[in-house]
């Protein structure tokens, strides 16, 4: 294969793994919402910039960074956003472990210094950290004043439902205190 071929097979390749782990991801949050009890209506987006495809449950976008899960309907307890937060960012640790497995056990199964074990090596290590890095930045409790202008995290969506949750707490604790 050219040299050009390869690299551009290469590209090619990492932008497509790259769409479909930040998919991977939002499913993750609609995993979470499906088993919080939400119901089916919803819709991804995938990536950022110009529209791809997609018409109604799935949108692709061309620059595979970003994507949002838009629910139906807002999750009524505590419990189920934390679920549905939470799906995402776990699904971006899923796919960091098994690309790191491929990066660091699959290449001793292919003939080294075949552009097979190249483009493996190289794809794998880079979804390894893009995913690594997926998880790390959407679990962190931040702000995106930057490039979301104002978009909360997933992390921060979590600490808000946590927040939430023993500020109901407290006032059952104090009020069930008041009643005796």
């Amino acid at each position: 294969m050219g040299l050009s071929i390869y690299y551009f097979v290469r590209i090619i390749l990492i932008w497509l793994l790259c769409l479909l782990s930040v998919l991977l991801h939002e499913l993750g949050h609609a995993l979470g919402y499906r088993i919080s009890g939400g119901k089916a209506g919803w819709k991804v987006i995938v990536g950022s910039g110009p529209r791809m495809i997609g018409k109604s449950k799935y949108i692709f976008c061309l620059i595979p960074a970003g994507g949002y899960f838009i629910p139906e309907e807002e999750q009524e307890t505590n419990q189920a956003k934390i679920l549905l937060y939470a799906g995402g960012p776990v699904f971006s640790l899923m796919q960091a472990v098994l690309y790191g497995i491929i990066y660091f056990c699959f290449p001793e199964f292919v003939r080294p210094g075949s552009n097979l074990y190249e483009i493996l090596l190289s794809v794998s290590a880079f979804l390894f950290y893009f995913n690594f890095f997926q998880c790390l930045f959407t679990i962190i409790p931040i702000r995106y004043r930057v490039v979301c202008r104002g978009f909360e995290s997933d992390g921060l969506q979590i600490v808000h439902a946590l927040k939430n949750k023993e500020s109901q707490e407290s006032h059952m604790d104090y009020k069930s205190n008041t009643d005796d």
